[in-house]
């Protein structure tokens, strides 16, 4: 064969291939079938979900499909609620790695669609209270015989390094302002201090009692009941069943057929997910998701190395810049979903949300956590929204440096230095602190923390010593911030929504359209391809130890002396 034979065939065989992928995607992208027929949802909900796309990564893979975003997922369930199209809703609840204020404000989205009289049904395949939580949303919850409701109460736990730091012959040096800003106490004890241990049960205390009067309600019970079976649970499917906990024992798939059947007419199933693609109108008045999720940083927003997300200073100025010359977009709603980070990243991204709140409504919406640095952005705000069981407040301030010259010399190594000016060496790894240094370096966190009380007292009308009283680094669950004044209102994305349209003078019935900022970069291919290869149902599992080496790991490789607004600990109530 010729050379001009070869290319022809091989410029016919890229003509061929490119045809395939385009109709493979073609499908994907759109629902194989649209009806105007009634049809049951059903939701596999998934065991994560993100605030927000993934910031760009070299190493992303160009045919991974991307899962749907939580509020991708919150507003198709009240889409659903209002669509003629839609009769049902089955739930397949199994494993939820989610935070508490997500389980809520979904909750809350199922109730919505069953006030229209729409049947919903959950199928619990085992799990604790977080499943529970969501399931007991369905009007029919159901689970198979075989199963157990692991129902027995909620913990929290911290983790310390001090013991290992000393094995290594590491020194932690770190200074803090704040009562309750325990965040250093990870490093420098072996357990809580009291103060932590109040701020702690406190914030345990009102996620529990949360959880009891919420399930007690749905399942009418009395509190005091629902407390006693938390207590003696964990339970057998069998007796969930008998104690009222359930309302069947079914398999999922018997579950399906039985929402399927409603009212006695065969009605057909789809999948959730692939309404939630299906998606809206594209018309409307146009409102920006600003989304800050992950621990504040400066620079660009990135993905960790051992996993989770961080958000960076340059990229949310860069969105909120490009919001802000946009006429289009009518109103801002700021999701935060971050424990805090740097304070100087924070106050850049302060100083940007304040030149945007002078030409456009910004209306801040809470959801897992929304901490030290990330109430610092909220102060921002018009308003703030918190979920009941948000995560917030820590008004405080910390920093430092580790010495490991004694791990360099456990190795064999040494390290000398010289210097000019007293303090040349203050940040110098192989060093402590000397009294003189600690008291320089305290005077730096004492100033930060005015200007944090301060950026409070203007944002929310308060005095500083009122925000003083309430700050000290503690954090509040979103009811004792709103008893606070911490926040104007509880709810979630819904309900932050519904405040940007009206702060907006957007009509009630009229459709809005959501632009999600920092903008999810694809490649065509990406864009092209839609995932085809993969199902959406994937997932990469997270692990909580691999979370707190991160955590871990980012303190490590902070600059010596930066200004910490973050959270004590990482906080996971299970």
């Amino acid at each position: 064969m010729s050379t001009r034979a070869r290319a022809l065939l091989v410029l016919l065989l890229c003509i061929a291939v490119g045809a395939v992928m385009l109709a493979v995607a073609v499908r994907v992208r759109r629902p194989l079938h649209v009806t105007n027929a009634p049809r049951v949802l059903v939701f596999d909900v998934p065991s994560e979900v993100d605030e927000g796309p993934a910031p760009p990564s070299p190493s992303l893979d160009l045919l991974r499909r991307a899962r749907p975003d939580f509020h991708e997922l919150l507003f198709a369930v009240r889409n659903a609620a209002e669509d003629r199209s839609v009769s049902g809703l089955v739930l397949h609840v199994d494993g939820l790695d989610w935070g508490w204020a997500r389980i809520y404000e979904l909750r809350d989205a199922v109730l919505a669609f069953r006030a229209t009289g729409k049947p919903v049904y959950a199928s619990l395949n085992g799990g604790g209270e977080k499943e529970y939580l969501l399931a007991s949303s369905a009007g029919r919850l159901a689970m198979p015989r075989v199963s157990t409701l692991q129902l027995d109460g909620l913990s929290a736990s911290a983790m310390f390094l001090h013991g290992a730091y000393e094995k290594l012959g590491i020194r932690a040096n770190f200074v803090h302002v704040g009562r309750y800003k325990s965040a250093v106490e990870q490093y420098t004890r072996d357990s809580l201090s009291e103060d932590a241990r109040v701020s702690l049960e406190a914030l345990l205390d009102d996620e529990f009692k949360l959880l009891v009067q919420t399930l007690s309600e749905e399942r009418n019970l009395s509190p005091d009941s629902m407390r006693r079976l938390i207590d003696d649970g964990p339970w057998t499917a069998n007796e969930a069943f008998a104690h009222g906990l359930l309302d069947t024992l079914m398999a999922q798939a018997d579950v399906d057929s039985l929402a399927a059947h409603e009212g006695g007419e065969r009605r057909a199933s789809a999948s959730f997910l692939r309404y939630v693609e299906e998606g809206g109108t594209g018309k409307g008045e146009r409102i920006a998701l600003v989304v800050a999720e992950g621990d504040i940083v400066e620079g660009r927003s990135r993905e960790g190395v051992f996993g989770g997300r961080s958000v960076g200073d340059r990229t949310l100025v860069d969105a909120l810049r490009d919001i802000r010359g946009r006429h289009s977009i009518r109103a801002v709603v700021l999701r935060i979903d971050s424990p805090g980070g740097s304070g100087d990243a924070s106050d850049a991204v302060w100083q940007e949300l304040r030149r945007l709140r002078r030409e456009k409504p910004v209306v801040v919406s809470m959801g897992d956590v929304a901490a030290s640095g990330g109430y610092y952005l909220a102060c921002a705000g018009d308003a703030i929204v918190a979920g009941p069981s948000t995560i917030t407040g820590s008004i405080g301030v910390f920093g430092g440096k580790l010495n490991v010259l004694g791990l360099y010399r456990k190795l064999g190594l040494n390290v000398e230095t010289v210097r000019r000016g007293r303090h040349a060496d203050m940040w110098s790894p192989y060093r402590d602190f000397d009294p003189e240094e600690r008291a320089l370096y305290q005077k730096s966190l004492d100033e930060f923390y005015r200007v944090f009380v301060s950026r409070v007292s203007e944002g929310r009308g308060m005095e500083p010593a009122t925000v003083d009283s309430v700050g000290q680094g503690r954090v509040w669950s979103g009811v004792a911030a709103f008893q606070r004044g911490l926040v104007d209102s509880l709810g979630g994305l819904h309900e932050a929504f519904e405040l940007a349209r009206q702060r907006a003078h957007i009509g009630a019935h009229e459709d809005i359209i959501v632009e999600v900022y920092p903008r999810p970069l694809k490649s065509l291919l990406q864009r092209w391809l839609g995932g085809a290869f993969e199902t959406p149902q994937q997932e990469e599992s997270r692990i909580p130890v691999l979370t707190d080496l991160g955590r871990w790991y980012r303190l490590a490789a902070t600059p010596a002396g930066s200004l910490l607004a973050l959270m004590p600990y990482t906080i996971r109530i299970e």
